[in-house]
């Protein structure tokens, strides 16, 4: 899917999993809307508000569709995503990719399943 992040290496055993991608200089969509460089050490990247900055109305078009699109095509497929947020949206030029799909083969909990599991039933 154009909308996915190529794998350029994995492999799993009993006990780990590797997985290895193409490094990119744009980084992702959370360096974006803090101004940071993907080289950089998470606290310089993250750690100062001051930093921060909202996306142009056209961005947020554009990726949110982008965006949107993948996570109808692996929901078609039967395929979970939970880990859906701005570290796992590699930016690729003008265009959103995700990442980490394999975190729900590997038996990761869902980004999200702190929220859900404090309450008992979700009407």
């Amino acid at each position: 899917h154009p909308y996915i992040y190529k794998i350029t290496f994995a492999t799993a055993n009993e006990s780990s999993a590797l997985v290895i991608r193409p490094f990119s200089e744009k980084g992702t969509l959370k360096d974006l809307i803090y101004k940071a460089k993907p080289k950089d050490p998470f606290l310089k990247k993250y750690c100062n508000p001051k930093k921060i900055q909202g996306l142009e109305l056209q961005q947020i078009k554009t990726y949110g569709r982008q965006i949107l699109e993948v996570l109808k095509f692996l929901h078609e497929k039967g395929f979970p995503y939970g880990h859906l947020h701005s570290a796992n949206v590699m930016l690729d030029g003008d265009t959103c990719k995700l990442l980490d799909l394999e975190n729900s083969l590997l038996g990761l909990p869902s980004f999200y399943r702190l929220y859900f599991s404090q309450f008992r039933k979700i009407n």
